[in-house]
């Protein structure tokens, strides 16, 4: 289950950040008293766009559009009046993740965003109020709540691809045992140093786990070996051994074994073998003597 997230952007950081003063927002809220009788017209013009739009019709549906409509004042008066306080900020980051964790898109969600600022600014010009400073100060308002929805969509896609790489971690190093006490993993493609440490974390994880006195690394799936590959598979095999474990290489093919012997590595630390089932008979072997 993923940790709730604790947010450090308030309202004083997005004053400081698109330069907001007092001034601006007393401006912003005089003028927002003064329409109060346009928030009907500026959401049916909302929802009727959100009805009409082709761009995002598999976004938007009037079970939306009805949980929208459950908080109209809330989002009227915070926007209209200037209400740029820490619960707005969190209220906005609340709506954020339910609509994220709803499926609805970032580019939707700004879509009705600026849909509604649209029509707001509409509403302002109507009643003959959208003066310079006061059009200057409601887009950098508007401003924040595209900023503070498109940061929690964005940690919602960090989550997302970190638990898919410690997915593809997982099925990229399958530990099994294969016989008491001795456990297998075969490596497949690329070895690089991120995943070389994933991999002897795991390892030394089941190794512990298990008690096994015996860990075999299979690397006839492996598609280069060079000397980091190599260094790699050496610590792997050392790490082993200081927790009791004898660790084998198997799958060492005829090239595998002459890139080695050419890079000058000296790996007579290392047990290996040509094949897996070499390998299993060898620990089979030593366990029963």
């Amino acid at each position: 289950m993923q940790e709730r997230v604790v947010w450090t952007k308030d309202a004083d950081y997005y004053k400081e950040q698109y330069l907001i003063s007092a001034e601006e927002l007393a401006v912003l809220r005089a003028a927002g008293e003064q329409i109060s009788a346009e928030r009907r017209l500026v959401y049916d013009a909302l929802y009727d766009w959100m009805r009409k739009s082709e761009r995002y019709a598999a976004c938007f549906n009037e079970e939306l559009i009805r949980a929208i409509s459950l908080d109209e004042e809330v989002f009227w008066d915070d926007v209209v009046l200037g209400r740029l306080t820490d619960t707005y900020v969190n209220t906005q980051r609340n709506y954020g993740e339910h609509f994220s964790m709803a499926g609805l898109s970032l580019e939707s969600f700004i879509g009705i965003l600026t849909c509604f600022h649209e029509h707001i600014r509409f509403a302002f010009m109507r009643n003959g109020l959208a003066t310079f400073e006061l059009m200057t100060a409601f887009k950098k308002f508007a401003q924040v709540a595209v900023d503070i929805v498109t940061e929690v969509y964005n940690h919602k896609m960090a989550c997302t691809l970190q638990e898919q790489n410690d997915s593809l971690r997982e099925l990229s190093t399958p530990v099994a045992q294969i016989w008491e006490g001795v456990l297998l993993l075969p490596l497949v493609g690329f070895i690089d140093s991120k995943r070389a440490q994933d991999i002897m974390q795991r390892m030394l994880a089941e190794v512990g786990e298990t008690q096994s006195k015996f860990f075999i690394l299979d690397i006839s799936g492996v598609a280069i070996v060079d000397t980091a590959v190599a260094n790699h598979l050496i610590k792997m095999s050392k790490a082993a051994k200081l927790m009791g474990c004898n660790c084998i290489i198997s799958g060492i093919s005829g090239p595998i074994a002459q890139t080695i012997v050419e890079l000058g590595i000296d790996i007579d630390e290392i047990r290996t073998t040509s094949s897996m089932r070499d390998a299993l008979r060898l620990a089979i072997q030593e366990q029963k003597e």
